[in-house]
């Protein structure tokens, strides 16, 4: 008896494995569309009196934070948007409970919520904004110990955890923040060789509430993945971008597709522009082409004011003094 419960056991979880990888390989591909909407936009310059080097931008009620990581004293930035006046700076590095022990990261999310990790690397704090738009911390979040510490991390439902694995794997991972449990996991095939910064399915991700989106990095190619099974539900291609990826040089290598943004209506792609610049490319949660905007300057991170229809950026090496600001 015992013996045909572990077999049967066994038989279920090799079928399940099998669903997952079955249904994610039969979905069929859809070229991308043709953007209805195509612009070019110039950046407006915003300076501000503070000296950083950002590494990223989040835009939450009317404020945007920024992250300087290489900072020691001064990590985190808070603006007053549309007057760009600072309301707050401050977010040291060291061991005390309110110090950052590791550079910290905003995480994505389409709440209101600002989560903010690296006080430790099994924690992150969630804030809310109150009355007059100060940060209040709501509560911790721990994470499970892990062998290396996750990127692109996105909180879903303030109960979940989406993030990558890289750099040693490429997949994508799913924890419930209430149980600390993974309970979900996305296999990105890699590559017969050691440098996976250079694998072909590298890529980067963001979600919403129901939806992971992964933009590869070095071709155009789009994937949506339920959150809820973790199962590819949609692939999008276009065949006419190839690849050109020459391992170990980062200035021959073209980056197709290069950060990623998920908005409460729309997700965005900042993606190569031939020359300089960049283009940010919008797209709605069911596939659709939306638009593409041609950006004068490459932004190093950005943050979309769906609101109020404004891409704010950031570009030390043209604007180390503020943020780039296109409003479109």
């Amino acid at each position: 008896m015992g013996k045909s419960i572990y077999l049967l056991l066994a038989y279920a979880l090799f079928s399940a494995c099998t669903v997952q990888v079955t249904a994610q390989k039969q979905v069929s591909e859809e070229k991308i569309e043709p953007f209805p909407v195509e612009k070019s936009l110039q950046a407006e310059k915003i300076k501000v009196n503070e000296v950083f080097f950002l590494d990223g931008i989040k835009v939450k009620k009317g404020s945007i934070f920024a992250l300087d990581s290489k900072s020691t004293d001064t990590l985190l930035y808070q603006y007053s948007l549309p007057k760009f006046q600072c309301i707050y700076k401050g977010g040291r590095k060291g061991g005390a409970e309110d110090e950052f022990q590791i550079s910290p990261t905003l995480c994505k999310t389409v709440s209101d919520k600002v989560y903010i990790f690296g006080y430790t690397p099994f924690l992150i704090k969630s804030f809310t904004l109150d009355s007059n738009n100060h940060l209040s911390l709501e509560k911790k979040l721990e994470l499970p110990v892990y062998d290396e510490i996750p990127n692109h991390m996105n909180v879903v439902n303030d109960s979940l955890l989406i993030y990558s694995t890289v750099p040693n794997k490429l997949d994508i991972e799913k924890v419930n923040l209430n149980t600390r449990q993974i309970t979900g996991r996305i296999l990105i095939e890699q590559e017969n060789h050691k440098e996976n910064f250079f694998d072909k399915n590298r890529g980067h991700l963001a979600a919403n509430d129901s939806l992971i989106i992964y933009a590869y990095t070095y071709k155009k190619q789009i994937d949506f993945y339920r959150i809820n099974d973790m199962i590819l539900c949609k692939r999008l291609v276009d065949d006419t971008v190839i690849p050109h990826i020459v391992m170990g040089n980062f200035k021959e290598t073209i980056f197709h597709q290069r950060e990623l943004v998920a908005g409460k209506h729309y997700f965005y792609i900042r993606c190569f522009k031939k020359g300089g610049g960049c283009f940010i490319e919008v797209y709605d949660y069911s596939g659709h082409s939306i638009a593409r905007y041609e950006l004068d300057i490459l932004l190093y991170t950005f943050d979309v004011d769906e609101a109020n229809r404004t891409i704010y950026g950031y570009n030390g090496a043209v604007f180390e003094d503020g943020f780039l600001m296109y409003n479109y």
